[in-house]
């Protein structure tokens, strides 16, 4: 099969123009750019310059976060324990600050030594304060009207008292923080108006170290 002359001519000069062209770079070291080929190395040039600036910011944030974090201030949330327990030691707190207590006088009924249970609140309260102050010792004495004779009278308001402490120490009051005595008809109320209020006990705090002088 014979091939044409007019489709080898162009083939051969198709190959023949980069061999000229390299022929031309060997031999001459110096290489020619064209104003295309210098604006595109310079582009290059410059996409490199900023690929090297973003990851220098890269690395720097990278070599900051730690620090940053490290100079943050972490609350720690207080454990639920923690919180319950300091909650109940404030109640406790709160608790333990009895007031003293306003009345100081039980009264009874004519010949009786029962306490009413109307009196029972105002007990455990007087129990309470004297618990807690442990430099106090509680004065119980009890009385009578003139009514009777006095023999039975001495007997019927110390009955009266013994009762009253009984009721404190059933409460949790020490023995020793406690003084009994029954005064009969010796020492009226001041200003009673009724028999019947002279029929009583009274409850006077006084200072355990006065106690012992």
């Amino acid at each position: 099969m014979k091939i044409s002359n007019k489709k080898i001519y162009p083939a051969v000069i198709a190959l023949s123009v980069p061999l000229l062209i390299l022929g031309g770079c060997a031999g001459d070291d110096r290489v020619k750019l064209t104003p295309d080929s210098t604006l595109a190395v310079n582009e290059t040039f410059e996409q490199s310059d900023e690929i090297q600036i973003k990851q220098d910011e890269i690395d720097n944030l990278i070599t900051e976060l730690p620090a940053q974090e490290m100079n943050e201030v972490i609350e720690t949330p207080e454990p639920v324990e923690s919180a319950i327990e300091l909650a109940i030691e404030e109640k406790s707190a709160i608790e333990v600050m009895t007031p003293k207590p306003e009345g100081g006088i039980i009264s009874f009924a004519f010949d009786k030594s029962v306490i009413e249970a109307e009196y029972g609140e105002l007990l455990w309260q007087h129990a309470q304060y004297l618990k807690e102050n442990k430099n106090l010792v509680l004065n119980i004495s009890g009385h009578t009207d003139s009514s009777g004779a006095r023999i039975y009278n001495e007997k019927l308001s110390k009955d009266r008292a013994d009762q009253v402490a009984k009721i404190l120490m059933d409460f949790g009051v020490a023995e020793d923080r406690i003084k009994v005595i029954g005064n009969a008809s010796d020492l009226p109320l001041a200003g009673a108006i009724h028999h019947r209020e002279h029929r009583r006990v009274e409850l006077d705090y006084q200072d355990q170290q006065m106690v012992s002088n």
